[in-house]
């Protein structure tokens, strides 16, 4: 959950600051081309550049670390039962009103091309100089794809002529694309208002392009601009609107505003790399600035003369286990299917108090007593007894990611110390899920 969190937050950055550059750079420029590829790789490019994991301190996997192993906890659940002991989470309900509100803007995404799609095959279709036409009162002047829908009850011969050539610039630059990404991303990204904001500039954007492509024809200015003030502006769809933002519309065909160069293009290459860079400092920064090169996996200590402190709270083991009691649930399936069993679950509080469970290559490893290294385990698995079943390996992952899910939850901390300087320390924390 942690890592879709953190990625949600690089993207809305990333769509802020090209939403900035796009404002500083198309403001008053009519290329508009131009301000559609723009507005387009600020989408794609927001949602790429999170996913680029760039190291910036070579041997960063490399921690002097102190592994420290906590009493075990048990947890018990009714076999067939799901078991939850967590009372309100603030977290929990903010994710939860998070996917609704996304959930609920994909379906209407999905509604409303399941009603343009029943239009087209239901409705009533028409053909004018040899153009399909779907007669549609409620889409209005609308076009969707190659789809074109009109209502020629609110329009005279001469504005039909010069709607059904707006809708047919959309179908030939593939507007609808636009729109469905756009969507899309609106619903991933629906609570940060840059995003709408955005959404706005690429609607508003593609009827620009399309007034321009008709006004290139030879199309008189006063009889289109005419045609633009008597239609109605019609309900909110995904189509692409004849009638949407009238006001600015007429504003731009009246403007003379100097088409920009090709080279604002370009900037997105450095701004792209300056975004990459700048996630990867961040990235950087929570991985806790991991020391590295003077074999630090030699170092491994196991105490600290400072633990860990809980906010507000100076007992710390305590404190762990009394959120991991509150926030754990016992997964449903291995509860139905009488699933038992221990997870040790190896977390670090790093040297600036983040709480994270560590790759193995992270962490240095073991040596046996022959001198020989151990396999490191973050997340291991025993059964109660000796003599009991191993369950089917699914299971047994689904209690290993509870485990980690509820550690993941655990909130910043102040680190532990040795010798008076913050260090990162090794925890290991047994989990004994028990049926009743």
């Amino acid at each position: 959950m942690n890592n879709i969190v953190q990625y949600l937050i690089e993207l809305n950055i990333s769509i802020t600051a090209f939403f900035l550059l796009y404002k500083l750079l198309f403001n008053k420029d009519s290329n508009f081309g131009i301000r559609r590829c723009f507005l387009l790789y600020a989408l794609i490019g927001s949602a790429l550049i999170p996913l680029f994991n760039i190291s910036l301190t070579g041997d960063s996997f490399l921690y002097s670390a102190n592994m420290i192993r906590l009493e075990e906890l048990t947890v018990q659940g009714k076999s067939g039962d799901s078991f939850n002991t967590g009372p309100f989470s603030v977290t929990g309900f903010f994710y939860q009103v998070y996917l609704v509100v996304a959930l609920f803007l994909f379906s209407r995404l999905i509604i409303s091309v399941s009603n343009i799609i029943y239009s087209i095959i239901k409705g009533k279709k028409t053909a004018i100089n040899g153009q399909d036409l779907y007669i549609n009162s409620k889409l209005h002047a609308s076009s969707f794809f190659k789809y074109i829908f009109i209502d020629p009850d609110k329009t005279e011969d001469i504005e039909l002529k010069q709607i059904i050539a707006h809708e047919k610039q959309h179908v030939r630059l593939f507007h609808s694309f636009d729109r469905i990404f756009v969507e899309i991303f609106a619903a991933v990204s629906w609570i940060n208002p840059v995003v709408w904001t955005l959404r706005k500039e690429i609607i508003i954007n593609h009827e620009y392009q399309a007034d321009n492509k008709i006004v290139e024809q030879g199309t008189d200015h006063a009889s289109y601009q005419l045609t633009i003030l008597n239609q109605y502006i019609g309900s909110a769809s995904i189509t692409n609107q004849f009638s949407n933002h009238i006001k600015n519309r007429i504003i731009m065909l009246n403007k003379n505003y100097k088409k920009g160069s090709f080279w604002k293009s370009i900037v997105l290459i450095p701004a792209s790399l300056i975004l990459m860079f700048f996630i990867a400092c961040g990235n950087e920064t929570e991985n806790e600035e991991p020391q590295s090169g003077e074999k630090l996996m030699e170092n491994v200590f196991y105490d600290v003369e400072k633990m860990p402190q809980w906010p507000g709270n100076d007992d710390f083991i305590m404190s762990v286990r009394n959120f991991i009691a509150k926030n754990l649930q016992y997964p449903t399936e291995a509860t139905d299917n009488g699933v038992e069993g221990k997870v040790f679950i190896t977390f670090m509080v790093t040297k600036t108090g983040k709480v994270i469970v560590p790759d193995p290559e992270m962490l240095p490893p073991e040596k046996n007593e022959d001198g020989s290294l151990k396999e490191m385990v973050v997340i291991g698995y025993r059964t109660l007894t000796d003599n009991s079943d191993m369950p089917d390996e699914k299971y047994i992952n689904l209690l290993k990611e509870e485990g980690k899910r509820v550690i993941g939850l655990i909130p910043d901390l102040q680190p532990g110390e040795k010798g008076g300087v913050p260090v990162n320390a090794l925890f290991t924390m047994p989990i004994i899920f028990k049926l009743n």
